[in-house]
């Protein structure tokens, strides 16, 4: 009982979002590849972004980091869905092109951080992702991806912490 009263209150205070809770419990290997592909390409493209909107030198090396390791995530998840006989048409989903656009459009002179927050926030929701279907994944292989890619986006969702807290300066 008392796991149930934290969790809704993480829920409530936006640590979780119910709709993660939901998704994780049931995801199909097909919505975790469209899941996870979209979390890889909004990475790569908001960081593509971050290296031409950028001013400080710390959020352009993490922006490099960015896009290569998910560029590498984006090739072993397309190999697994592979092996697992899941079709794979990777496609940024209506939220992650929002965000994206925002990005884009910001001209508050303050994209730095608006980047930075949106890395701390898409790395909280894809840590959830794989950690989930690390654990209760239906496909053995994308299962495996998972467990592999959670270690190193847990990671960034660290790294990207400490560059929120430090005011992304540098």
């Amino acid at each position: 009982m008392h796991f149930v009263k934290v969790l809704l209150a993480a829920i409530a205070i936006g640590l979780i979002s119910p709709g993660a809770m939901a998704q994780t419990a049931t995801t199909s290997p097909q919505e975790f590849v469209k899941a996870a592909a979209s979390s890889d390409m909004f990475e790569i493209q908001s960081s593509e972004l971050a290296l031409r909107k950028s001013k400080t030198s710390r959020v352009k090396e993490f922006a490099r980091m960015m896009i290569k390791d998910h560029t590498n995530s984006s090739k072993r998840l397309i190999a697994a869905a592979k092996k697992d006989d899941v079709a794979v048409a990777p496609e940024i989903t209506s939220k992650h092109a929002a965000q994206l656009e925002a990005l884009s459009n910001d001209s508050s002179g303050a994209f730095d951080n608006a980047y930075i927050d949106a890395q701390v926030a898409a790395h909280q929701e894809a840590l959830t992702l794989m950690t989930s279907y690390a654990e209760n994944g239906q496909a053995k292989h994308l299962a495996a991806h998972a467990k592999k890619t959670a270690p190193v986006i847990r990671q960034h969702f660290k790294h990207a912490q400490q560059l929120s807290k430090s005011g992304s300066q540098g």
